[in-house]
């Protein structure tokens, strides 16, 4: 009899930024709100990863770096993630759940 392949669902989900004043500025807002996270420092880039979900708030980063932070050059500097991914006007969103986002959209219509 063949081994059959177990898949067992994770609710890690992560986040790579490449090295950049907007990446140090989200890493410091994040160590700050969420302490559970993994953030690590490679050569240029930063590593997060975490449980269920990261969300980063772009009007809360734009206002420490004092400027407006844009959706598109945020996503420039974001080079990867996993998890599901949810992207607002001022909110970028990786989720491990995938029933959580349409939940939140349908509660919030």
């Amino acid at each position: 009899m063949a081994d059959t392949l177990q898949y067992q669902a994770q609710d890690t989900v992560g986040v790579v930024l490449m090295g950049s004043e907007e990446a140090e500025v989200v890493v410091e807002l994040l160590r700050e709100q969420r302490p559970d996270l993994t953030i690590t420092r490679n050569d240029c880039y930063y590593s997060i990863e975490g449980r269920g979900n990261i969300e980063i708030d772009l009007a809360e980063v734009g206002e420490r770096l004092g400027r407006a932070l844009e959706m598109s050059s945020f996503l420039v500097v974001m080079s990867s993630y996993y998890g599901r991914v949810k992207i607002e006007e001022q909110r970028f969103g990786v989720y491990a759940d995938l029933l959580d986002i349409d939940d939140k959209e349908t509660k919030t219509s």
